[in-house]
Order: C-alpha cells, then sequence, then structure tokens
C-alpha cells in the first residue's frame, strides 16, 4: 500500500502538513521547520508549497495564542509571508486578506504595511497603497526600497486622479453634445417593441437503424469504438474487462484512510522522528536535510568583512574609504534540503557590524558606528537589499559628518557594498551546496 494512500496525491511535505502536535513544545518544533520549509520554498518559486506550509503554520499559531505571548509576532510574520506567497500566485484578493491579517496581529512590523501596499497595487487602489507604504516608512524612515514605493505610489496615484479628471470632463462634454439625440432613440426603441421569430425545429427522424439501446449497434458504432462486454452492456472499445479470476489474485486495491490507531495502517501514518542533525518531521523520507551553519557563519563573516566603500570624485570627502571593520554578532542557521533530487537551500542570519570610514583629507580623522540586519534570509530576492536597523555614529567622530556619513555609510555607499557581498555570499552557497 502507498504511503500516502487516501491522502491524494503526494508532497514532499507531507509529514509536516499532517502533523498534529499536541503539546506546545512540539508546537514550537513544528512552526520551525515550517519556517525554514517555508524559506526554502520561497527561494526557489515553489509557491503552492509555500502557501500550504504557512497556511499549516498559521493554524498551529493559532491554537497557541492565548498559551504564547510571541505568537501574535509570529503570526503576523507568517500571514505576512503567505501574502508575498499568495501575490506571485495571481491571489491578489487573498494576498490582501493576509496582509491585512498580519498588520492586524503587528501593527509595528514593517513589511506586513509593505505587503499590504503590494497587495493594494495589485488590486488597483492606488490611494490605499500608498497609506500603506508611508506607514511603512514611518516605521522605518530610511529604507530606501520603502521611499521608492511611496515615490511610485504617489506618481501612479496623480496619473489615476488625471485620468478621472479627463473621463469625467469627456462623459460632460459627451452628455452635452449628443443628449438629445440619445433621447430620441431611447424614444424609438421604446415605441418599436421587438418582434421574435422562432424558427420550427426539424424533427430528428427515426428508424431501426439509428436505435442506439443499450447494447444494440448502430450503424455508425464501429466508428466510434464501442464493445459489447459479456454482460449484454456496451462500452468504450478501450475499457478492459477484468475476469473473476483476475480479480482474486489482485486482492482488494481500494484506497484505505490511514489510521495511527489501527494495527493495519498504523505502521503508514507518519510520525516525528529525532534523529541527529536531520529534520524532527523527515518519517516520509521525503524531505532529506543537511545543517551547514558552521560553514555558512564563517564564510558569511570573512565576507562581510571584505565590504568596501571609496568616495568618488567630487563627492565631500574624495578617497574617503569605509569598511565593515568587525562583525562583532552573528546569529543563524543554514541548511540545504534535497526534494526528489531538487536542492533548496534554507539560511536566516541576523549580523551586527561595526564599520569605518577613514576621510579622504589626511587619512587621520576616523568615523566609527554600527549597523545591524536582522533579516539575512532567504526572502529576500538578490538585488532587493536587506533591512538595516540600529544605525548609529559614535560620539568620537568628527562634527560635522553627520549628512557625509548618512548619504555614504547609512544609505548607500557602503551598505550598497555589504547588500552585494551578502548576494555574493548566497551565489556561493548555493555553488558550494
Amino acid at each position: 500500500m502507498s504511503l500516502y494512500s487516501g491522502l491524494g496525491a503526494p508532497s514532499a511535505h507531507s509529514d509536516v502538513l499532517t502533523a498534529t502536535p499536541d503539546t506546545l513544545d512540539s508546537k514550537r518544533a513544528l512552526i520551525e521547520e515550517i519556517k525554514r520549509r517555508g524559506r526554502a520554498t520561497v527561494g526557489s518559486k515553489s509557491y503552492p508549497d509555500a502557501d500550504q506550509l504557512y497556511g499549516k503554520g498559521i493554524d498551529i499559531l493559532s491554537s497557541i495564542l492565548e498559551e504564547e505571548d510571541g505568537a501574535k509576532k509570529d503570526l503576523s510574520i507568517l500571514y505576512s509571508n503567505r501574502s508575498l506567497v499568495r501575490l506571485q500566485m495571481g491571489k491578489v484578493a487573498e494576498a490582501l486578506e493576509d496582509a491585512d491579517e498580519a498588520v492586524k496581529y503587528d501593527a509595528s512590523y514593517v513589511k506586513a504595511h509593505w505587503r499590504q501596499g503590494q497587495a493594494f497595487t495589485a488590486c488597483g487602489n492606488s490611494a490605499s497603497a500608498l497609506q500603506s507604504f508611508e506607514k511603512a516608512l514611518e516605521l522605518e524612515p530610511e529604507n530606501k526600497a520603502l521611499k521608492k514605493e511611496v515615490q511610485i505610489a504617489k506618481e501612479r496615484k496623480e496619473q489615476e486622479e488625471k485620468l478621472m479628471e479627463a473621463s469625467s470632463a469627456l462623459s460632460e462634454e459627451k452628455k452635452d453634445g449628443d443628449g438629445d439625440a440619445v433621447m430620441k432613440d431611447v424614444s424609438k426603441t421604446k415605441s418599436e417593441p421587438i418582434k421574435h421569430t422562432e424558427k420550427p425545429t426539424p424533427k430528428a427522424s427515426t428508424t431501426d437503424d439509428d436505435k442506439d439501446d443499450e447494447g444494440v449497434f448502430s450503424k455508425s458504432d464501429h466508428v466510434r469504438g464501442y464493445k459489447i462486454r459479456s454482460d449484454g452492456k456496451k462500452t468504450s472499445y478501450f475499457d478492459r474487462e477484468i475476469s473473476a479470476e483476475a480479480k482474486a489474485m489482485i486482492g482488494d486495491i481500494a484506497p484505505k484512510k490511514i489510521d495511527p490507531n489501527n494495527p493495519t495502517t498504523a505502521d503508514f501514518a507518519p510520525k516525528p522522528l529525532q534523529q541527529e542533525g536531520a529534520s524532527a518531521w523527515n518519517k516520509a523520507g521525503t524531505w532529506e536535510e543537511r545543517d551547514v551553519s558552521s560553514w555558512a557563519e564563517e564564510t558569511l563573516k570573512a565576507a562581510l568583512l571584505t565590504a568596501e566603500y571609496i568616495l568618488p570624485d567630487g563627492s565631500p570627502s574624495p578617497g574617503a574609504r569605509g569598511v565593515v571593520s568587525k562583525v562583532s554578532k552573528i546569529d543563524g542557521h543554514a541548511s540545504f534540503a534535497t526534494v526528489r533530487g531538487k536542492k533548496r537551500y534554507i539560511y536566516e542570519f541576523g549580523v551586527t557590524l561595526d564599520w569605518v570610514l577613514t576621510l579622504g583629507d589626511d587619512h587621520t580623522k576616523t568615523c566609527h558606528g554600527s549597523m545591524t540586519f536582522p533579516d539575512i534570509d532567504g526572502t529576500v530576492e538578490m538585488g532587493e537589499g536587506y533591512d538595516m536597523t540600529n544605525y548609529s555614529v559614535d560620539g568620537s567622530s568628527p562634527a560635522g559628518t553627520g549628512p557625509l556619513l548618512d548619504r555614504f555609510v547609512r544609505d548607500g555607499g557602503l551598505r550598497d557594498s555589504i547588500n552585494q557581498v551578502v548576494d555574493d555570499w548566497v551565489r556561493l552557497f548555493r555553488a558550494t551546496y
């Protein structure tokens, strides 16, 4: 009997989707597994799988809202992620509903408002999209990508308003010029009702040769491909009749529902598997995962330390050099999964970096500070840029350098270089494994 007998089409994630954890710890373990697989499926653009996984996670988290304080924030993240997935699948209305739920459960979550703005844009509601993007920008004022979204939404809203004004003016002009003629045409139509002429339906002629009763061939049946079964009934030529002896040899092959409490089917029911270095939900054997967190942490740290930016000619300090001087904190994990012969890459890191900008005049004056990138993970498309928080400048930095640092460290320059080396690290990860 098939492992998935009675469950429909097999899925690489059936072990997770059919799991029924009954304790808070087991539910949390399942949520973490869903997050990892969700990131991998989004990264590989397997959106239907991601939709199902995030839906399962939402169901589990909804059941522990009263038991755990952090459940609402996690629920907002899952709704936000599923909104992105559904938007990619063309499920615009559902994407907007998920984004609304994400905002409801955590109004301070920037990406929830961002996804809401994207969904409103897809729905053609530029005014509401602009409000959502502006709210996201209020929460993260220095986010360059959000600034662009706000600007684009404003331009789109202005264009729509101009089109509405032009359409309204055209309608008024048409009404003033053609109103009388239109009314005359309507009056004429009312005075001359439309007459319907019914065409006689031809009667089908029937003869003994045209009869198509059960078990009787007509002249054209041999062309269509019919045949007579042993019980006298007519059937398709391609219908295969199985003898009683053959049925006895094959036995009962009807799908049966898997019941963990039934000794006949209990061995086939997916169960959690606790195994070192493997997924806790991998009994089905369809998801093989290898942890490479140590390699990923070392190589990502090394890559970040290569980030640098030299201010160009024409800038306030030509030749000034900004670098990442230290990776003061790095937390996260990475793994890759093999699903039916295909690789999926799972990674999630948060890093805090110390930076130094050496001014170009005499190379003796330096500015110091730090910044944090909390979400280096598979939900960010390469080239999109990574969110940055907790940007700070050390008080020992020379006075008057604030605008220079904002422009070439916080909002661009060194930050762009950091985004680039992280993207290069992602490519290295995929090429290595």
